[in-house]
């Protein structure tokens, strides 16, 4: 039995969830909706105007059409200002809310009353029908509202006929034809609402994946050009940025400097403490070389202890002071790393281009390599500089 149950808070949860779209809609709706009522009603009252009464009855009921026609081309006008005004003003939401309810309940007592009417000299009671359906379809109405509105009309339009309609039997059969309409009408406007919720939760979802779609994308898109562990650039994206700084270098006849960092004894870090510290003293490095570099300058992790840093517009002497700054920094603050004591240095070695001087990324790696080189047979933990060939 539990299985069966309806949840009905969820249901009005999920309902309120899409009030905004529901709004919204109405509005434009209401805004292409209500300026063709206005015309119609015009029509009405010059048809009904040439029409000269036979009988008081007659009378009567033209008298009645011609008042309500003329109520509706004031009603409908008013209306299609109002929407007008209200499209361009989403955060009048109250009334567009009130304008949206006095529209659709307004048009279903026009049809009842013309219905009534009618009663005078007819037993026909299609405005009533044709206002049911039309309201039903132009408007979106949550179930609760609809069940409301089409009863509400249904009493009016009972307390009508009973005023107008003389016949027990034809009143009887127009008081079943009424809830008929009433019911087509709630039906209609259900299935809308079934409609329209289908629709915009497809909307939700589609809009969900493809948020999650983008931001995977980002992610493999950063994957793609990022250490994972350091989340500094990885070597295809360095060498691809090294590329482009060597036309932009050889274009403004700028100097440039490459560093290749290395840190001394990292392997004997891991074999001591476990590549868990010797993950954390790789992010530690990260960390601290990257406070240091200036916005166009490039750092990345080339793999295992090795860092490269790329610094544009920067001459030898420039490119020397920063290699010094960054070795005695990584000394003097990788004393502890995770409340374990250690003792990590690095070594660095640099390759560099005048202004006006041109090489290749494979020439400036491959001097910096051999400068590495000699700073680790120079007894690590100090900076050598070779030139590019």
């Amino acid at each position: 039995m539990r299985a069966w149950r309806i949840n009905w808070q969820k249901i009005a949860e999920k309902n309120r969830s899409f009030a905004p779209q529901l709004l919204e809609q109405n509005i434009r709706r209401l805004r292409l909706a209500a300026p063709w009522i206005p015309p119609i009603n015009l029509l009405h009252i010059w048809l009904f105007w040439q029409q000269q009464p036979e009988s008081a009855n007659e009378a009567l009921w033209r008298q009645g059409i011609l008042a309500t026609h003329t109520g509706m081309l004031v009603f409908f006008s008013a209306l299609a200002l109002t929407a007008w005004y209200l499209e361009r003003r989403p955060e009048q939401v109250r009334l567009r809310e009130i304008s949206v309810s006095v529209a659709a309940l307004g048009a279903l007592c026009f049809a009842a009353l013309i219905s009534a009417i009618d009663q005078l000299i007819t037993s026909n009671i299609t405005p009533l029908l044709i206002g049911c359906t039309l309201v039903a379809l132009v408007f979106l109405h949550r179930p609760l509202s609809a069940l409301w509105l089409f009863s509400l009309t249904l009493a009016l339009f009972l307390f009508g006929i009973q005023q107008t309609q003389s016949a027990p039997a034809v009143l009887l059969s127009n008081q079943v034809n009424g809830l008929s309409s009433c019911c087509i009408g709630l039906l209609l406007a259900w299935l809308q609402w079934r409609y329209f919720i289908r629709i915009n939760t497809q909307e939700q979802r589609l809009q969900a994946q493809a948020q999650l779609l983008e931001e995977q994308n980002h992610k493999l898109s950063y994957l793609a050009e990022h250490d994972p562990l350091s989340g500094l650039l990885n070597r295809r994206a360095f060498s691809s940025i090294v590329e482009h700084e060597l036309i932009r270098s050889q274009r403004t006849q700028q100097p440039l400097c490459l560093l290749l960092l290395d840190l001394d004894h990292f392997k004997t870090i891991n074999d001591r403490f476990g590549h868990p510290l010797g993950d954390a003293v790789i992010k530690r490095v990260a960390a601290l070389l990257s406070s240091q570099v200036r916005s166009l300058d490039s750092l990345a992790r080339l793999g295992g202890e090795e860092f490269m840093l790329l610094l544009p517009d920067s001459n030898r002497e420039q490119g020397q002071q920063v290699a010094e700054k960054l070795r005695q920094l990584l000394q003097s603050q990788l004393q502890e790393v995770d409340g374990v004591a250690v003792t990590v240095t690095v070594s660095i070695g640099m390759s560099y281009l005048d202004a006006g001087q041109s090489s290749t990324y494979d020439s400036l790696y491959v001097a910096s390599d051999r400068a590495l080189y000699n700073a680790k047979h120079a007894g690590r933990n100090c900076v050598k500089v070779a030139v590019a060939n």
